[in-house]
């Protein structure tokens, strides 16, 4: 039988078996413990973990601040949440193919503009923020964009609005933790943050991919590409950034170019409805239809997997427009606005100078002249001037 003092010794292994496996415990937690804090550091620093009011509040204080987010893009929240908090009275809307429009064009009206390009990829989209938006939050103007594949019945929508939208009020645990997932994902974005604490929030770049690439969304909902503008004639050559390219998704008909031979009825009816409830709430609609490169443009003409309902959307669109007495401007061919492929970053946007010959010749219908006080003369010194370029518009500012 043992004696106490024999279970006393025997009990020393088992002590010190367990401060060893403690120790090494300890030892293995470090490292997965410090890169956790490290990540929650950049996180908050870089503006990654902020909420959209957060982003709100810094933009408002720093005019020049760009904001944009390298894991989670809440396009959707933060752009609606744009337009509740700037009450303005024009908006845009559609993709980010509208993105482009910028408050300064907007002349006397600039301080109460906002774009909300990239809050709406569908006409399901569409017609849930005509009926999300409060009534007080209504725009007097809403020029919104209108995309081919959006009638397209062989592309349905990715989003659900209601959803979208209701992101981004806060980053919850879940999010932190896919957030730090990121980090450890591109390490070379870790590392670079990670240098850059000590220097903390004083950047005017909120967001990974605001700090690390320099675009990002103003406060006026705008986007600043990252591209370096060229800067002599030789350097001025079309090049589509899009991955894939835009044109090989319409040559072999995929993704947003699935082949379609109608304008799909529902969606038209829906858009139809969409109209006539802004008529009735009077809002006035300018629709707007985005351009492609030339070559795109081509290929959606002589296609026949394209061709019938390319042709059908561009017939359709102002009927359906004009059906409720709105304007709507089919700027689908850049060279009909006397600019070629280079006005466009890519195959499916248009860079700002565009936006400006939109604008001009939108000022044709005195309704929207109306609408639009100052937008003329604003206009016509930027394409006079000499600091006005394939992508950059002299604003005067």
């Amino acid at each position: 039988m043992p004696t106490a003092a024999t279970v006393l010794v025997a009990g020393q292994p088992s002590r010190h078996a367990l401060r060893r496996f403690l120790s090494h415990l300890f030892a293995f937690s470090v490292l997965p413990g410090a890169l956790m804090l490290l990540g929650e550091a950049v996180l908050q620093v870089s503006g990654e973990a902020w909420s959209v009011d957060r982003v709100f509040a810094f933009q408002r204080a720093h005019p020049d601040s760009l904001y944009l987010s390298g894991i989670d893009q809440t396009f959707y929240a933060y752009k609606y949440r744009g337009i509740v908090e700037k009450n303005a009275s024009i908006v845009v809307a559609g993709s980010s193919r509208v993105m482009k429009f910028r408050s300064p064009m907007f002349g006397d009206r600039a301080d109460s503009f906002y774009n909300a390009g990239g809050m709406l990829n569908s006409l399901r989209d569409v017609r849930d923020f005509c009926y999300a938006l409060p009534s007080s939050r209504r725009p007097d103007v809403l020029l919104l964009g209108i995309d081919l594949w959006w009638l397209n019945e062989n592309v349905s929508p990715v989003f659900s609005f209601p959803e979208e939208i209701a992101r981004g009020a806060d980053f919850s645990f879940d999010e932190h933790i896919a957030g730090i997932r990121w980090l450890l994902r591109h390490p070379g974005a870790f590392a670079q943050e990670s240098i850059a604490l000590p220097r903390g929030t004083k950047s005017m770049a909120i967001g990974i991919s605001a700090r690390e690439k320099g675009g990002g969304f103003r406060p006026d909902g705008s986007f600043k590409s990252a591209w370096q503008t060229p800067r002599s004639e030789k350097e001025w050559v079309f090049v589509d950034r899009e991955t894939p390219p835009t044109i090989d998704r319409v040559k072999n008909a995929y993704a947003n170019f699935p082949p379609a031979n109608r304008v799909a009825p529902d969606r038209l009816a829906l858009l139809d409805s969409v109209l006539a409830r802004y008529a009735q709430n009077g809002v006035f609609v300018i629709g707007y239809l985005p351009p492609f490169s030339s070559e795109v443009v081509g290929q959606l003409q002589v296609d026949a997997r394209h061709s019938l309902f390319w042709v059908e959307f561009r017939r359709a669109m102002p009927e359906v427009f004009r059906r409720h007495g709105f304007p709507l401007i089919d700027a689908s061919d850049v060279a009909s606005f006397g600019m070629d492929d280079r006005a466009m970053s890519d195959g499916l946007h248009a860079e700002e100078a565009f936006q400006v010959r939109v604008l001009k010749a939108l000022l044709r219908d005195e309704r929207v002249r109306a609408h639009f006080p100052g937008v003329e003369a604003v206009v016509d010194r930027a394409l006079a001037s000499p600091r006005t370029n394939y992508w950059d518009a002299d604003l005067g500012s």
